[in-house]
Order: C-alpha cells, then sequence, then structure tokens
C-alpha cells in the first residue's frame, strides 16, 4: 500500500530493481496482481502475505498438540517469510539463535545484551537497506518484519531477566502477567517468534501468552483446569468465527477507504506536487488531512486482519469480561480505529493505535527509565519517543514524527487536565470544549503524519513549512497554557480541597 503514485519514477525504478531480483515463480506470481492493481511488486507481495495468514490461523485448529503446533507454526512462518521476503528470511533465524543462546548464557544479562543487540541489528539494517525509501515507494522489505521480532525477542529476555532476580511477592502486576521462569523450550520459542498470524504486520503478542494458549492454560485451558480463574470454557468455534467475519468485513472496509482516497490524494500530488505552494492554505490543509486519512486506513485494514488471524487460530481470545461475562478477543488487537478517530486529546491516541507497541514502549521503556518512588514526566516521555523513532528507522522524517509528537502529547494533556477542572461549566456543553481540541487532534495527527510518509528532512521541513508550522505553534501554545494557567488552576484546586477536607475535619 503505497504512499507514493505508482507512476512516479522513484516507484517505477525500485519495481524493476525488485523484479530482477525476484526468483522465477515469485515473478510469476506477482506480476499478474501488480499488473492489474498497479501496486508496486513488494507491496504485492506483502498483501498477499497478510491475506495468507487467516486459513493459516484456521489451520491451527486442526493440528492436534503443542508439539505440533509448534512445527507448525515454525514452518508455515518460515515459508510465509520466505514467500514475502525470499532469501532475507534468513534475518529471522539471526534474531531467533542469536537471541536464544543470550538467554542460554547469561540469564543475569539477557535483557540488556538483547535489548541493545537486537537494537543495533535492526538500525544496521535500516540503514544498509535503506528502508524508509523502500517503504515510501511501496516497496516493501523486510525490515518490517524484523521489527516485529526485536518487540518480541527484547520483552521475552527482559521478562526472563526479571522473573530471575524478582521475588513473585515483588513482582509488579505486568511481570506477573507475562512471567517467563524458565528458559523457554527451543521449538516453542521459535514457534512463537515466527508465528505466521502476527509475523507480517504483528503484534508482538507477549512469550507467556503464546506458552498459556498452546498448552491450554489460563483462560485459554477447560472450565475445569486450574489455572483457569474464570473456570468457563473458551467460546466454541461458531463463536470464534463470528467474530472472524465481523473483523474481516470490517478491515475490508478500511482497506477500500484507502484505495478510494489514494487515487486522488498520494504526497505526489499534495506534498511534492509543483503547483502545492500555490494551493491556499485552507486547500492546502484539507488535502493533507485526507492524505492523512487515507494512509491511516491501510494500518487499521491491516492490523484488523492480523487479529482476525490471531482470532481464528484461538490466541485472539482474552478471557471474559469481569462485568459483562462476555468474551474479550483482545489478545492481538493493535488498533481501535474510531477510537483514533474520535481521540479528544493526543493522549487517547497510543491508547488506540499501535496498541501492542505502545504497551511494549510503556512496560519497557517508558517505566524502566522511570527512577524508583518518582513520577515519569515529560523526560521519560521524549525518551520513549525517541526509542520509537529509532525503532522505525534513521530517516529524519521519523525522528521528526515522534519528537513532535511527545511534544503535541505533553501540550494537550496539561489543557486537557485543565479542561476537566472547569467545573462551572455544565457538562451538556463540555463539547464546546471538546470541539475544538477534537479538531486540533484530528488535523495536528494528519498534519505531523507527513513526516511519516516523506522520511526526509528537507521534505518534512518544506511540508510543514507550506503551513506555516500552524500545528506545531498551536500546541507551543498549549505548552505554555498548561504550565502557567494550568499550572495555576491545578494548584488552586488542590488549595481549596485541602481547605475543604480541614473544615469537614
Amino acid at each position: 500500500f503505497e504512499t507514493r503514485s505508482p507512476s512516479s519514477p522513484g516507484a517505477y525504478a525500485m519495481s524493476d530493481a525488485l523484479y530482477a531480483s525476484m526468483p522465477g515463480w515469485q515473478a510469476a506470481i506477482v506480476k499478474p496482481f501488480a499488473s492489474v492493481t498497479g501496486l508496486p511488486p513488494g507491496t504485492v507481495l506483502f498483501t498477499l502475505a497478510l491475506f495468507a495468514s487467516l486459513p493459516l490461523g484456521f489451520g491451527f485448529v486442526c493440528v492436534p498438540t503443542p508439539f505440533l503446533r509448534n512445527l507448525y507454526s515454525l514452518i508455515t512462518g518460515t515459508l510465509l517469510s520466505y514467500f514475502a521476503f525470499g532469501r532475507s528470511t534468513y534475518q529471522c533465524f539471526v534474531f531467533l539463535v542469536l537471541s536464544y543462546a543470550t538467554m542460554f548464557v547469561t540469564r543475569k544479562h539477557c535483557g540488556v545484551l538483547v535489548f541493545l543487540g537486537s537494537f543495533g541489528y535492526l538500525i544496521a539494517l535500516h540503514a544498509t537497506s535503506a528502508s524508509g525509501e523502500s517503504w515510501k515507494a511501496g516497496n516493501i522489505d523486510i525490515t518490517g518484519l524484523l521489527m516485529v521480532l526485536t518487540l518480541k525477542v527484547t520483552a521475552c529476555s527482559l521478562n526472563y531477566m526479571d522473573c530471575g532476580r524478582v521475588p513473585p511477592s515483588e513482582r509488579n502486576p505486568h511481570l506477573k502477567k507475562v512471567a517467563v521462569e524458565t528458559l523457554p523450550d527451543f521449538l516453542e520459542y521459535a514457534g512463537w517468534l515466527l508465528f505466521p498470524c502476527t509475523l507480517v504486520v504483528g503484534p508482538a503478542i507477549e512469550f507467556r501468552e503464546y506458552h498459556d494458549w498452546l498448552h491450554r492454560k489460563g483462560h485459554w485451558g477447560a472450565a475445569s483446569d486450574v489455572s483457569n480463574a474464570s473456570k468457563k470454557a473458551p467460546p466454541g468455534l461458531i463463536r470464534r468465527y463470528a467474530r472472524v467475519a465481523w473483523l474481516v468485513l470490517y478491515s475490508s472496509l478500511f482497506c477500500v477507504v484507502h484505495l478510494v482516497v489514494m487515487r486522488y490524494y498520494t504526497i505526489d500530488t499534495t506534498y511534492l506536487s509543483p503547483s502545492w505552494n500555490e494551493k491556499s492554505l485552507l486547500t492546502k490543509f484539507w488535502q493533507l488531512h485526507m492524505l492523512g486519512q487515507g494512509s491511516r486506513g491501510k494500518y487499521f485494514f491491516c492490523w484488523v486482519w492480523a487479529e482476525a488471524s490471531c482470532v481464528a487460530s484461538g490466541v485472539g481470545f482474552g478471557g471474559y469480561d469481569e462485568t459483562t461475562k462476555k468474551p474479550k478477543w483482545d489478545v492481538a488487537t493493535n488498533v481501535k480505529p474510531m477510537g483514533v478517530e474520535r481521540a479528544a486529546t493526543f493522549v487517547e491516541i497510543p491508547k488506540n493505535w499501535n496498541v501492542k507497541t505502545g504497551m511494549w514502549l510503556r512496560h519497557y521503556v517508558y517505566d524502566r527509565c522511570t527512577p524508583a518512588g518518582k513520577r515519569p514526566g515529560f523526560t521519560q516521555l521524549l525518551l520513549t519517543q525517541i526509542v520509537s523513532g529509532v525503532w522505525h528507522g534513521l530517516y529524519a522524517g521519523y525522528w521528526l514524527f515522534f519528537v513532535s509528537s511527545a511534544v503535541f502529547v505533553h501540550g494537550s494533556k496539561g489543557v486537557y487536565r485543565w479542561q476537566k477542572d472547569q467545573k462551572t461549566v455544565p457538562k451538556k456543553m463540555m463539547w464546546a470544549l471538546d470541539f475544538p481540541l477534537w479538531v486540533l487532534t484530528t488535523v495536528g495527527l494528519n498534519y505531523l503524519c507527513g513526516a511519516f510518509m516523506l522520511v526526509t528532512y528537507d521534505q518534512c521541513m518544506n511540508a510543514w513549512g507550506s503551513v506555516y508550522f500552524i500545528p506545531h505553534l498551536t500546541v507551543l501554545g498549549m505548552v505554555f497554557f498548561s504550565e502557567t494557567v494550568g499550572r495555576a488552576a491545578a494548584a488552586s484546586a488542590k488549595k481549596a480541597k485541602k481547605e475543604l477536607d480541614a473544615k469537614t475535619l
């Protein structure tokens, strides 16, 4: 799913080079699809691999034992990667062997070593493969898959390291949930790492989740199983497949939206158009808004489709809701499209967008860089966003996007808190305060997306400069407001509460 027009010179050049590097059987499959759809060959391979993840997910139902399910996962995941990325698939086994060997050799330091080693390896691949330019042209390479593996190996090794030094009684709720008490079985580790349902686009499910599903423990177990706290068996195949059908339809809707919007709005017809600077400011904001909306559609489609594949396999079942008693299907939920579109502040976006990566950043970066006994602040937020930028690649556009996102989140958080403290505003009139924040969030997100699509520093700055950096300046104003008026209002409210409590006593 390209952000550039398929007819752009860069797209043609990369497509020709990719065809030349393909084996004959692969080119024979790709060329008919590419000629009909107009998509670059890399995008065709990626899309076909994504589609294949669904029937592979259904296939797990037919595999009877944990050993065979691990073997099935490893073989199908390897073949899926080879189909999409050819001989580059050997990189998956580099991650597999080196991360496992590190956990085997040194439990005390494996988390840190795997974190530094996998990120270093990924950064080197980003640099040597020029992944940003490839993805920009729609020719998706294996770096996206390896980004998912990076999250997996770092999470597993850190959890294994932590469980070796933190007694069970002192563990936080997250570590209790994802605990890796002993060195994983090698075949099970390999099957989890190359699990076909999440291999192409993620999300990165925890090893403990895969292990419990594989061995039918916890909420995946029978009602009589001692590890199943709910004492209810998982939903039957009819309910599971009904959920799969809904997710497939839902994801297809976003695929259609993306394809329709991208017929008219691409980076070549907007930011990179020779006539871009001749357009009015209002027209520019409208077009960048449409470009952002259409581009998000492809992510919605891919992640919801991957979620459907996980539900089909069974691993997507997340237990029963304690209140409604209805089944949850949230283990592999990586995006909540309506949550993104309705977000009134930037603070709400990470809760709904790339959810599993956000959880990884929260538990393995944000929380770990916060000093014990202290509240996290802007420094921790900025560091987390920098790690996210490095994970995506070395292109300036990624860094600009994530560093700017940190400022946008910080600014909107302060104003949101001030807004909620306005007790004099009737609840039915709160929309008057929410609506401007929603507009700023939507426009700001689509504005920032330009950096993610353009990737190079000069193009990003030219794109933002063409609309006079208005969203950036607005958010800086919000930061100033929250640090002055917002802090004063919070202090005043806190003082009033103390006085009221004193009178009550």
